[in-house]
């Protein structure tokens, strides 16, 4: 893979060729896609391609981690920053942690909890938070950012549809008092086009978001499609 041998040191390909082995060999079937060279681009490639240029120190969390991507792969990649891995469904979590010790990463902390239940404990406690392919943007951003400090980022990974998804973001913008700092469209190894959405955050969140649990998927800030 010409991504990973241009971008990546060589300790860091090891460990990152060793966590495609693990995920794709999982029993609890974290992802549907077997082969390598596939699951290079879509779990590794998609992960760090937006963030070829940039340098992460601090605290961080990644939400809805399911296998561990693009978490685990940040980890590896970044291992100055603490991340924080958060998945609701405990088999998950348990399979991540067992990734983590395998491949000896001591800044990877693993949480077994819902994003509201998390905001109850750690609200505006992270540097930044990322979500990839968990939920429409409106819903996303009520569950990331009260996680994230003032003055912190979120970073929303976004395929195609992310055109017809802008019109709900504008709305969660303004309720949760983000500004979009940037829309990056990148191509991946396959062709496949792919979106980093950035948001700052400018100010505290209000006290009642995150809603309930369930609450910003049943009832999103968007409004229905």
């Amino acid at each position: 893979m010409c991504f990973l041998n241009e971008q990546i040191d060589p300790p860091s390909r090891i460990k990152l060729t060793r966590l495609l082995e693990l995920i794709t060999s999982s029993q609890h079937n974290l992802t549907s896609v077997r082969d390598f060279e596939s699951a290079m681009i879509v779990h590794v490639e998609d992960s760090l391609k937006p963030f070829c240029d940039s340098t992460f120190r601090g605290r961080f969390v990644d939400i809805g981690s399911g296998g561990g991507i693009p978490g685990l792969v940040l980890a590896i990649a970044f291992p100055e920053a603490e991340w924080v891995l958060v998945d609701s469904i405990a088999k998950k979590t348990k399979e991540i942690e067992r990734f983590a010790h395998e491949l000896e990463l001591k800044n990877v902390v693993v949480k077994t909890a819902r994003a509201e239940e998390l905001a109850l404990e750690e609200r505006e406690k992270f540097d930044a938070a990322f979500m990839r392919a968990v939920a429409r943007c409106d819903t996303s951003l009520e569950l990331a950012t009260p996680l994230v400090k003032t003055g912190g980022i979120v970073y929303l990974y976004k395929g195609p549809g992310w055109c017809e998804e802008r019109v709900f973001s504008r709305v969660a913008e303004e309720k949760l008092g983000l500004g979009l700092l940037q829309e990056k469209e990148y191509c991946l190894s396959d062709g496949s086009i792919r979106f980093m959405i950035v948001y700052a955050k400018k100010r505290e969140t209000p006290d009642g978001f995150p809603r309930r649990c369930g609450m910003a998927s049943k009832s999103p800030l968007g409004g229905s499609k």
